[in-house]
């Protein structure tokens, strides 16, 4: 093994063992977990092409991240409204913030709120820390598989744009890995979510997961960054590493509310 694939290995080991207590214990531990994961995530957001990082604007973005996050759906959109009147207030009153910087700042930050509303849901549908593993297995094996897939098999470029790496070869293997262990962990340990749930979910979220991972590639490409951070040794920052569970915490946080 290299020793960027140990380093990788390690600080995966480490991450994990960090993230898993808080989600099999709930509550509290959740909401204290989203708001360090949060903080980073907006510091990342806010170095998003800006010669100087503004801490205000850091906090800015973390004030946006929680209050779209907790306030009732009902408030959802107005407080949504508020955070992109704010960020052209900024764009037109300050020089060098630039209005890429407003549209990225709120895709972002709009999509980490959808993302963790997911988190809340889960718990209050009872599904627990098992439904979040759920999740996870479905999203991360699914990179984990595509990976190696493509390293083995790769032949044929999925998105060469965006990221030359990534192969059709992966994506597919990568693919059947996700639903096929997603559907053994729901049934082994998720017996109150309901089947149509389990089936749509585990069909659903791999194919998500791989274009979380693309849409980041993406914005990370259009700023000429390799990586959003550096906190997380051959990981990259905190939003390199959820890139593809957000837009699986989205997507679920739908299905369970048309299916669940």
């Amino acid at each position: 093994m290299s020793k960027k694939m140990m380093t990788k290995t390690i600080t995966g080991v480490v991450l994990a063992l960090l993230v898993i207590p808080p989600f099999i214990l709930g509550g509290v531990y959740i909401e204290v977990f989203i708001a360090l994961a949060t903080a980073i995530a907006s510091y990342e957001i806010a170095k998003l092409n800006a010669k100087k990082v503004s801490y205000v604007f850091v906090v800015m973005l973390f004030v946006a991240i929680e209050a779209m996050a907790h306030v009732p759906i009902s408030l959802f959109t107005f407080v949504a409204a508020v955070f992109l009147i704010v960020l052209f207030v900024l764009e037109v009153s300050i020089e060098e913030f630039r209005l890429d910087q407003v549209a990225y700042s709120y895709l972002i930050a709009t999509m980490l709120a959808l993302a963790w509303l997911g988190v809340f849901h889960i718990y209050e549908n009872g599904y627990g820390g098992f439904g979040m593993l759920y999740v996870a297995i479905a999203c991360y094996t699914c990179d984990s598989g595509a990976y190696f897939f493509g390293m083995a098999f790769g032949k044929h470029k999925l998105s060469p744009r965006i990221s030359p790496n990534k192969t059709w070869e992966g994506a597919i293997g990568g693919y059947f890995c996700g639903v096929v262990f997603s559907l053994l962990i729901a049934m082994k340990y998720c017996p109150t979510m309901p089947l149509n749930l389990v089936y749509t979910a585990s069909i659903a979220l791999p194919a998500m997961a791989e274009i979380g991972d693309l849409a980041f590639s993406s914005i990370k490409r259009h700023f000429n960054l390799k990586d959003f951070g550096n906190l997380l040794p051959e990981h990259g920052g905190v939003l390199d590493r959820i890139d593809s569970l957000v837009f699986c915490l989205m997507l679920f946080n739908g299905l369970m509310l048309l299916l669940g």
